[in-house]
């Protein structure tokens, strides 16, 4: 079963890309986002309700989400709605518009999108908000390259059946890929400087652990991968996949405590807030409820394939 993921009414066959392209769903609750050059679009469909969500994201001139500036640390707070106020030094980069703000820890997500400047430019001062969330003086941090797709729980690893986790990825990033939106816990996949695929997963409510290693294909910076991580109530093993049918596999995890998994409210993210490495870079990512066979792990890699191929990348 395939979906077709439109280009946001824009012809892109100019600019490299096909028109639309059509996905495989393989019969399952389905998200896929590719990414262009920029965020510009919020997926709304629950995965849960087995409805299908596919769409490119962001201008589609260049392919691939890049790591965007982060301010790391800084004491802030939100008054009046959607008014922050940052005191104190700036680690990191400079405050900015477009910036996400969120606590520090990352729990409770957002606080709020700096939409304009107010008495500050980069440093302690005010920034407008939108979606502003009145919040207490705190250690706060800022980003920008972050997308959220909705729908998930909190613990991914527990699940009512199955998921898997995909992402098309180069470069080290150092950082997880899908992660979870309350503690900022990296729950799906990690991707650190070796290239490996860290697949995690959730013992409890506040214990996070690395369930399986995949390592493989340590072949250059300028080479595209598609990294796996599949959930069962009980297992996780994590996969890395390169010129089709090539395959790491790691070791399937053993037995784990099951928690549960469902909400509509809970979200993963997809961002690189905190990569330092200028060609670390996210194609896209797709997301079922089911765990992919092997064969539909191929299917699933010549589609990403045939996109890359489009704008001259090799996967």
């Amino acid at each position: 079963m395939r979906v077709a993921i439109p280009f946001s009414g824009v012809d892109a066959s100019g600019l490299g890309y096909g028109r639309t392209r059509s996905c495989p769903t393989f019969g399952a609750g389905y998200s896929a986002y590719m990414f262009g050059s920029s965020l510009t679009d919020t997926p709304t469909t629950n995965l849960f309700t087995g409805m299908n969500d596919g769409r490119l994201i962001g201008a589609p001139s260049a392919i691939g989400l890049v790591g965007g500036p982060m301010a790391t640390n800084f004491t802030g707070a939100v008054t009046g709605g959607n008014l922050l106020t940052a005191t104190g030094a700036v680690s990191g980069d400079p405050l900015t518009v477009g910036m996400t703000i969120e606590l520090a820890s990352g729990a409770g997500g957002s606080l709020g999108v700096i939409s304009s400047l107010g008495t500050g430019t980069g440093g302690a001062g005010t920034y407008n908000l939108v979606g502003g969330v009145n919040t207490a003086s705190a250690s706060m941090r800022g980003f920008t390259r972050f997308f959220e797709a909705p729908g998930f729980a909190r613990d991914i690893f527990n699940i009512s059946s199955a998921l898997t986790l995909l992402a098309i990825y180069k470069a080290p990033i150092n950082q997880g890929i899908l992660l979870d939106d309350v503690n900022g816990g990296a729950l799906g996949m990690l991707v650190p400087a070796a290239f490996d695929v860290q697949t995690f997963g959730r013992d409890s409510t506040s214990t996070i652990v690395n369930i399986s290693t995949s390592s493989g294909f340590l072949n250059g910076a300028t080479t595209w991968s598609m990294g796996v991580s599949e959930y069962d109530a009980t297992t996780g093993q994590g996969f890395i996949q390169r010129s089709g049918p090539a395959r790491i596999a790691s070791a399937v995890a053993g037995p784990r405590t099951a928690n549960p998994m469902g909400s509509t409210t809970r979200k993963l993210r997809t961002h690189l807030y905190t990569s330092t490495t200028p060609a670390a870079t996210i194609a896209g990512i797709a997301i079922y409820t089911k765990k992919l066979s092997a064969a539909e792990m191929d299917d699933a890699f010549l589609y990403w394939r045939d996109i890359m191929t489009d704008v001259g990348e090799v996967l």
